[in-house]
């Protein structure tokens, strides 16, 4: 059997060569100096033959064999490395699958067809099906308690006293100056409402005037067209402000969160997390994403479908926020294990007093796996899956599936 080889040993390119070491082929690995020890102890453990170099130059392929191999697996996270060495290695061994890792499914078609590429896989939409079955799975009912139905007393996100005091202050100058023009002139209500907004706003028609007005009457007026004009620039300042800070966003989308029912709440919004979502959506089910960056291009894409929570996942106001008590399941898919552990066990704390008889569905990235039979080992709340180990299942089969033996 001609042996395979695999460029980068990553996180991702570890799995795909245990993958194929567990099929029995023969693997060639083809990483540079950079990469840690432990993997290349790992790699070599495993049965593979480790080749130090950059899987980008020739002479580094040359040594690594890669003509003659059966497949050659691009596992970096570097689309444009993977993408060039690929093209060279179409051109310099046309007979080699070449298997090749990109984060844009939308073009795999296009590497395939117009590029004579085997496959272009993105490990995220690889994996996101099976996040998506694990949390919409119906998990077993641990009793009942009308507890659970309760509604429970959110916390509300606290507005800042300028937003409250500054419009108040401008109304109650308002109102007062409506009800002195009202007695003082003998002006019907519609009147002294017309006429103190034209002092407030300094328009002026002439219409109305103070001309014969008392003295400390004619006084009020001045002080009531500065104070407008001062407190008509504050709240304008204010009410961009609101706006241009993303304040009115985040409350619309805690707005739109606290109507939903049965959703799923997606903590982190990178590939993994991006691809959950849109996945969920497809499905007709509703989701919530929580994630600390407010300002993320992938917070535009997502946004209209979807509300997003910015903040950080581990507290519990933000999952309250989220309508965890409301929520079927939890996807919690940021790039570390420990953050994703943590999310699960706070969200399991904030909800286990509520939810009698309808617990919450858990599903946590894990890369460790490890960390994962371990959990599994101890409690069933939990379901901890890698995407890693997920995609390089499906890369090895794209690669081995016309390998010569």
């Amino acid at each position: 059997m001609h042996p395979v080889v695999v460029c980068g040993l990553g996180r991702f390119g570890l799995q795909v060569v245990e993958a194929l070491r567990s099929c029995a082929c023969p693997v060639t690995v083809l990483s540079d100096s950079r990469t840690s020890l432990e993997r290349i102890e790992r790699a070599e453990a495993a049965g593979a033959r480790c080749v130090t170099g950059d899987f980008r130059t020739p002479a580094a392929r040359r040594a690594a064999d890669v003509a003659t191999a059966a497949a050659a697996i691009f596992t970096t996270a570097s689309d444009v490395d993977n993408l060039e060495a690929a093209l060279e290695v179409r051109g310099e061994a046309p007979t080699v699958r070449v298997v090749m890792r990109h984060s844009q499914p939308r073009l795999s078609r296009r590497f395939e067809t117009d590029f004579g590429i085997t496959a272009a896989l993105a490990p995220a939409e690889l994996a996101a099906t099976a996040f998506v079955e694990a949390a919409l799975q119906t998990p077993a009912r641990r009793g009942s308690s009308r507890a659970a139905d309760r509604p429970l007393p959110l916390p509300r996100r606290p507005i800042r006293t300028e937003f409250l005091a500054i419009p108040l202050l401008l109304l109650g100058i308002y109102a007062t100056a409506i009800v002195v023009f009202r007695f003082t002139m003998e002006l019907s209500w519609i009147d002294a409402t017309y006429f103190a907004t034209t002092v407030v706003t300094t328009v002026g028609f002439g219409d109305i005037n103070l001309h014969q007005a008392p003295p400390w009457l004619k006084l009020f007026g001045v002080v009531l067209m500065f104070a407008g004009v001062l407190l008509i620039a504050v709240t304008a300042s204010l009410l961009a402000v609101f706006v241009v800070t993303g304040t009115a966003d985040h409350l619309r989308n805690e707005f739109r969160a606290r109507r939903l029912r049965d959703h799923v709440v997606v903590c982190g919004l990178g590939s993994v997390g991006m691809a959950v979502a849109r996945d969920l959506y497809a499905r007709g089910t509703r989701v919530v994403v929580i994630d600390p960056k407010a300002d993320d291009e992938l917070h535009r894409e997502t946004n209209p479908r979807c509300p997003v929570i910015v903040g950080d996942a581990t507290r519990p106001v933000i999952l309250h926020r989220a309508g965890i008590e409301r929520a079927r399941a939890l996807v919690a898919c940021t790039s570390n294990d420990a953050l994703n552990l943590e999310i699960g066990l706070t969200a399991q704390s904030v909800t286990e007093g509520s939810r009698a008889g309808r617990p919450l569905r858990l599903v946590l990235r894990c890369f460790d796996a490890d960390l994962a039979r371990r959990i599994h080992a101890v409690s069933d709340n939990y379901t901890l899956l890698s995407e890693a180990t997920i995609a390089a299942e499906i890369f090895v089969r794209r690669a081995l599936a016309e390998s010569a033996v």
